[in-house]
């Protein structure tokens, strides 16, 4: 079940309806049920797996809770053990034909693993790490283990969370399913603006966006390099677009049920280094990765060296997270490897910057960042090396401005009237990006005159329908991440 169709449409008003009817002590068994109809409408019988991971992290941080106040190394060998299990289902669903492709072309043929073939399990990534994440939080004593079997398992596949995110913390979430939630009208607002503007996001420009994207793509080795250059910024938007959104529309669904999730993006196209990017795009991971990797590899506690060779480990690890696939790899190498040169310079320039004294003007920086991230976009989008090598020697050696004209853009799919609605969705997208940082701006609507309030709702409601649903070849599109 798609947040995109009609059939969540349907769902989720029954599903919070009842969930403010029902008796506060069964509130989170109605939440439990629905969260697994949720996921089983989309393969059911993959609810197995969720089910191995729910039970071997739930006894294992029992475990764990009691040997840490006896002995540490045998908590620490039942961490390891639960690790160990819940990446080599992942390993094996995920990633296993990769690597075994890759030590065959490695070895030329003289080592032929047996060839396994799986469906991804949709949020397989997802609800692995935040399951992970909740075993070593009891390791570390930051969280008492969850007693409830069934409440932890709210936990693990909540819904409106579970298939793209965000990654949530057993220390924020898992304590809210024994608060008491009633019916909020002003909170019902806040939620369905923010699902409002998700949706805005994902049918109105990412949807719209991939379909000029996706006919450079694969008319890569013909289409004009100045052509695949907008593709790509065009990507750049619709990628944003497409996960932030499920973050809004997921954080916006709890939100109406009394949940708190946290803020998976910040704007991050507006960031000024590729540091700052990664603080402002998809928060929840690259957080996790922080607390969970990079801090107990060392962090920055060891000599610059040691944390270059850490940022490197978490972005090779980050590439690998997002697709088995070697242009995932160099997607993550390059963001790692553009940090490291920003910790060198850092450290080289430490006392001007301390000084508050900068290189660059702040929007100098800002269009620099994005256009080395457009960069790196290319291989995130591209479904091979060979297209993602060609791509970039066209964009580089093979300009030719002329033919970015509209006639060669509709050629891709995308006409001359759908195009101006997608660039003036996303002139609102950065105008709204902008205006977030200093201001609540969920908060300022709903301070408005109501007749005022309740036009920028139709407002937002009428451009869904007219320029996302009735758009350009429209299909109820998956989400991006439903892939990780």
């Amino acid at each position: 079940m798609q947040f995109n169709s009609i059939d969540f449409l349907i769902y989720f008003p029954i599903v919070t309806l009842l969930y403010f009817i029902l008796p506060q002590k069964i509130k989170w068994i109605w939440l439990l049920i629905c969260s697994v109809y949720f996921y089983m409408c989309w393969k059911a019988k993959y609810i197995i797996l969720i089910g191995f991971s729910i039970i071997v992290t739930y006894l294992g941080a029992l475990l764990i809770e009691r040997l840490r106040k006896r002995s540490n190394w045998l908590a620490r060998a039942v961490l390891t053990l639960v690790l160990l299990s819940n990446f080599a289902v992942l390993f094996l669903f995920k990633y296993y034909g990769f690597f075994s492709g890759l030590i065959t072309e490695i070895s030329q043929n003289a080592i032929a693993l047996p060839i396994i073939q799986f469906a991804l399990p949709v949020g397989i990534s997802f609800y692995t790490f935040q399951a992970l994440g909740y075993a070593i939080d009891v390791y570390r004593g930051d969280l008492a283990a969850e007693k409830n079997l069934f409440r932890y398992a709210l936990f693990v596949c909540f819904f409106p969370q579970l298939v793209a995110g965000p990654i949530e913390r057993a220390t924020n979430l898992l304590p809210q399913f024994y608060e008491r939630h009633t019916f909020d009208y002003d909170r019902m607002k806040r939620g369905l603006i923010l699902m409002g503007w998700g949706f805005f996001q994902k049918i109105v420009i990412a949807d719209r966006m991939a379909v000029l994207v996706d006919g450079a793509y694969e008319a890569y080795s013909t289409t004009p390099g100045s052509v695949l250059a907008l593709a790509t910024l065009f990507f750049s938007f619709q990628i944003y677009c497409d996960f932030a959104s499920y973050s809004n529309i997921a954080i916006g669904a709890a939100e109406i049920m009394g949940f708190r999730l946290m803020k998976n993006f910040n704007a991050p196209y507006l960031s000024q280094s590729i540091k700052e990017f990664w603080r402002r795009w998809h928060i929840s991971l690259s957080t996790w990765f922080k607390d969970y990797l990079y801090i107990p590899l060392g962090g920055s506690r060891k000599g610059t060296f040691r944390t270059c060779i850490n940022i490197l480990v978490v972005f090779l690890v980050s590439g690998l997270w997002h697709g088995a696939a070697m242009t995932f790899v160099i997607w993550g190498a390059l963001h790692g490897f553009f940090q490291v040169i920003q910790t060198i310079w850092n450290k080289l320039n430490a006392k001007r910057l301390s000084a508050g004294r900068r290189f660059l003007p702040p929007w100098i920086a800002q269009i620099a960042t994005f256009l080395l991230v457009n960069l790196t976009w290319i291989f995130f989008r591209a479904s091979s090396l060979e297209q993602a090598q060609t791509i970039l020697k066209r964009i580089f050696t093979q300009w030719n401005g002329s033919l970015l004209t509209l006639d060669t853009l509709e050629t891709l799919g995308l006409d001359t009237p759908d195009l101006i609605v997608g660039i003036l969705a996303i002139a609102i997208l950065i105008a709204i990006d902008i205006l977030s940082q200093k201001h609540d701006l969920r908060a300022g609507i709903m301070k408005l005159a109501l007749p005022v309030q309740w036009l920028l709702y139709l407002g937002l409601i009428i451009a869904i329908v007219v320029f996302g649903v009735y758009g350009p070849q429209y299909e109820t599109a998956p989400f991006i991440y439903f892939q990780f």
